[in-house]
């Protein structure tokens, strides 16, 4: 079969007769076409969170979905106020922009303790009535499960060397200007 044919049948799944993405995958043409759609890219096609088994039923539930997108903007608001009270000045900046990374990459990789912390909390109804979760206690038990102290160690060395370079830069350009 060649790239194009797989390319439109991928494309159209109506084809094989299939009303539920999940009735694919019990589709032996569909999976033979899928297989080898990956083997002429020269391996595994996939994006997005790597859940296994229960990415699945994340992204067939939009609601679900639509939850994780709010915990992750949540928990990226809670991270800011958190480094913000601590003081930290022109590091604050760059220690945010590390955690957050951080924190997506937890995301799309979860350990199974941050995967079931996070199904846990996306299937409590009531964080999710506002357009951000207000409940901070539950945003800090997540960012604890989160980062871990050798996150927290990564996010200060980066803030750290921010601040060692800017330092060196203000230094520097200090004696030119002299």
């Amino acid at each position: 079969m060649s790239q194009h044919e797989l390319r439109e049948n991928y494309d159209n799944p109506s084809q094989n007769n299939a009303t539920n993405p999940m009735d694919l995958l019990l589709d032996e043409a569909w999976l033979r076409q899928a297989v080898e759609a990956e083997e002429l890219v020269g391996g595994n096609i996939g994006a997005g969170l790597n859940w296994g088994s229960a990415f699945g039923d994340l992204i067939l539930n939009f609601e679900l979905l639509g939850r994780l997108t709010t915990l992750r903007i949540s928990l990226n608001k809670e991270v800011r106020l958190l480094l913000n009270n601590w003081n930290l000045g022109t590091a604050t900046k760059i220690a945010l922009v590390a955690a957050r990374e951080r924190i997506l990459e937890k995301l799309r990789l979860p350990t199974p303790q941050v995967k079931q912390l996070v199904l846990t909390t996306l299937g409590k109804d009531e964080l999710y009535g506002e357009e951000f979760i207000s409940n901070r206690e539950v945003l800090r038990e997540l960012l604890e499960v989160l980062l871990t102290p050798q996150d927290w160690e990564m996010i200060a060395a980066v803030a750290a060397d921010s601040l060692k370079q800017q330092i060196i830069h203000q230094a520097t350009g200090e004696k030119i200007s002299a």
